[in-house]
């Protein structure tokens, strides 16, 4: 039985098919403001299917939903302030790769933290995108920030350290014995995860992914999803896109940017923990 995940709700607002690949997603307005609340509504939605198992995912049902809840809740965090909430990046990453690019999960690290509020080491996203008999892994880097242009800068600096040789053979290390029955590639995944096989094997069927969830002013400047909105946020995400390629340019790897403009992160995050706070 597969499974059946909540009905989208981030939109494409803006896209860029040239190199690397760039999309704008947004939760529009309703009524003059811009939707925080329905957001955060639709993050916690997707809280069993980023931080559970696929077997507790698929045991997900009317009889155990609170149960199942306050064990996905456990996985984000288990307290009711932080300055950060970083999670919320790796739920936009989550959410955003399966829903508008197609790809599985392999694995989501937020179901391997081994306590509450521990800092997920390593890729924030693990999932593979099926293409004409061949795969590609993608690899994922969230940012959940109010500067856009200095998420840029950490992210493209967290890919780097990610890709050196050491940092990698820990991660392929990790995922080996993560990778479940039904992904797609399978056997190939596990032997590509192998210590015996080189990380540039892995490197070569590699994609990035960067989410930048970021304060916007587009967002901030418009009350409804009209042509204005569209080409204010348009330009924004094209300059932000430009800051990428300057700042990457020798990084020398395939990269799909995701940026997804807020009104104000911490709105978003107020409308979150208060979501969250009875299943803590």
């Amino acid at each position: 039985m597969g499974i059946i995940y909540p009905a989208p709700f981030l939109e494409v607002r803006v896209q860029f098919l040239d190199i690397p690949p760039t999309v704008g997603l947004c939760a529009g307005y309703e009524g003059g403001e811009w939707r925080c609340a329905r957001l955060a509504d639709h993050l916690f939605q997707w809280l069993p299917y980023a931080a559970l198992s696929q077997d507790f995912q698929q045991a997900f049902a009317s009889h155990n939903f609170v149960e199942m809840l306050r064990v996905a809740a456990a996985h984000i965090y288990n307290t009711k302030k932080t300055a950060s909430r970083g999670e919320l990046g790796e739920l936009l990453l989550h959410i955003a790769c399966i829903e508008h690019v197609g790809t599985v999960p392999i694995v989501c690290k937020l179901i391997l933290k081994s306590s509450s509020n521990d800092t997920v080491k390593g890729f924030d996203g693990i999932h593979i995108l099926p293409a004409g008999g061949k795969y590609e892994l993608w690899l994922g880097e969230s940012k959940f920030y109010q500067d856009p242009k200095r998420a840029i800068v950490d992210a493209i600096d967290s890919i780097k350290a990610h890709v050196l040789p050491s940092f990698l053979a820990a991660e392929k290390a990790m995922i080996l014995g993560h990778v479940a029955q039904d992904v797609p590639f399978r056997s190939d995944l596990v032997k590509l995860f192998q210590q015996q096989t080189s990380g540039d094997k892995l490197l070569e069927v590699a994609v990035f992914p960067i989410l930048i969830a970021y304060d916007s002013d587009a967002v901030q400047g418009h009350t409804s999803v009209s042509a204005d909105y569209i080409a204010a946020l348009k330009a924004e995400v094209g300059t932000l896109k430009t800051v990428f390629m300057e700042k990457s340019a020798n990084a020398n790897l395939r990269f799909h940017l995701i940026f997804v403009p807020l009104k104000k992160k911490v709105e978003l995050i107020v409308h979150f923990d208060k979501l969250l706070e009875p299943f803590l």
